[in-house]
């Protein structure tokens, strides 16, 4: 990723700066949504502007289908926007003006650097980008310049609802959300339908069907329900002094009739489908006999089981894991021990 230009980050902190006198959360809820397209038309970013509630001044930008899904479930009350998972699985950049200790030494060179001053307790920007499986980071080149296109129509849109020229529920259009495109060199208005994030692509295959046919031949005996799980540990770990951060993944495997831990793993930064995969066909090779049924935790988990569970006959759905829930806790709580 490019680092951003001196240039780049002046007009950014210039947006931000602009941004706060012109107070937009005066006329913005926090769940107000405005969608902008990339010039480039790759994706979307859906703006909610920070500030309504008296509490955090700034603005979200959440990225794509995968920023849309983090949002949606943010505003349902399904994921704690106070709880780890909340970061873990976000896609978004983002400012809000913080106290000078929230910040890097590395923000703080870069204010330095632009010969800007801030003064006074929130009143510091802090800028962040946010991926799922990562430490919220520092801007890269494009994030930059997307988040200042992002601050400078955010003040146009709240500047035309103030001056009466712009509704965002106009009652001739519900339902409608409106969208800012960049059209011959200028943004322009479109109102369109908010659709749901596109749903993830189908789980990846396992390749190996040898392996499963082996398995499957010696595994005619078949009880029992294995619950399973894939997170992220809440730790965060660095290989390299200067790389982003990341949240380690773990695989965890439980029966649930006996609470027996059949397998757990944690992997490193970005293990491929594969690698995780190989945990459960390694407990499923080395088990006395086949479970008749899998319980995954989640929609995600189950899309990477669900080629094996095909390939042996094996029930997949996904439900409550009470056998799994409580070997994570006592795991998280002994991996936080060793940290």
């Amino acid at each position: 990723m490019a680092e951003p230009s001196t240039g780049e980050w002046r007009d950014l902190h210039e947006a931000f700066k602009d941004y706060c006198q012109a107070k937009p959360w005066e006329w913005l809820e926090n769940d107000d949504l405005v969608v902008m397209e990339h010039p480039s038309g790759e994706y979307k970013g859906y703006c909610a502007a920070m500030g309504a509630a008296g509490m955090e001044y700034g603005l979200a930008v959440y990225i794509g289908d995968e920023g849309l899904a983090s949002y949606l479930s943010l505003m349902t009350g399904e994921v704690d926007p106070e709880s780890p998972v909340s970061i873990e699985s976000m896609r978004s950049l983002s400012v809000w003006l913080s106290d000078r200790e929230n910040l890097d030494n590395r923000d703080r060179a870069i204010i330095r650097d632009l010969g800007l001053r801030y003064r006074g307790r929130g009143r510091w920007p802090l800028f962040r980008s946010t991926v799922p499986g990562y430490v919220p980071w520092f801007l890269d080149s494009e994030e930059v310049v997307f988040l200042t296109m992002a601050l400078r129509n955010m003040m146009d849109v709240a500047a035309r609802m103030s001056g009466g020229e712009l509704d965002l529920y106009s009652e001739d259009e519900p339902g409608l959300v409106l969208s800012l495109v960049f059209r011959d060199g200028e943004w322009r208005d479109e109102w369109e339908v908010l659709r749901p994030p596109r749903p993830p692509e189908a789980g990846p295959g396992y390749p190996d069907l040898e392996r499963l046919e082996r398995i499957a031949r010696s595994g005619s005996n078949r009880m029992g329900t294995w619950e399973l799980s894939k997170f992220y540990l809440h730790t965060a770990f660095q290989d390299n002094k200067g790389d982003r951060p990341y949240f380690p993944t773990i695989m965890l495997v439980v029966d649930r009739e006996s609470s027996f831990v059949v397998a757990t793993n944690m992997m490193g930064e970005a293990p491929p489908a594969r690698q995780q995969q190989e945990i459960l066909v390694d407990a499923l090779e080395e088990a006395p006999g086949l479970p008749s049924e899998f319980v995954a935790d989640s929609a995600n988990t189950g899309r990477l089981v669900e080629p094996i569970a095909a390939a042996l006959d094996i029930g997949l759905s996904v439900g409550p894991t009470p056998g799994l829930d409580e070997a994570k806790v006592a795991l998280m709580e002994y991996m936080d021990g060793l940290v």
